[in-house]
């Protein structure tokens, strides 16, 4: 019976380290994924603010052009 349990401690053991170690890595990847949504809304709202401001640029010189 002894030697039984023995086996059973074995093989539960390492399995338990292994769900440990998932569950640390899922959660550190869900806090990275958080982390660069915030980053990309971030370039998203820069990269209209340069798009609009190249449009009015280019607007300006064709106006420029035909005056």
């Amino acid at each position: 019976m002894a030697e039984l349990v023995a086996i059973i401690v074995a093989v539960l053991a390492p399995s338990g380290l292994i769900v440990t170690l998932i569950e640390r890595t899922r959660k550190e990847n869900n806090r990275d994924h958080d982390r660069n949504q915030k980053l990309l809304e971030q370039i998203d709202v820069k990269v209209d603010g340069i798009d609009e401001r190249l449009d009015h640029h280019i607007e300006w010189h064709l106006d420029k052009e035909t005056k």
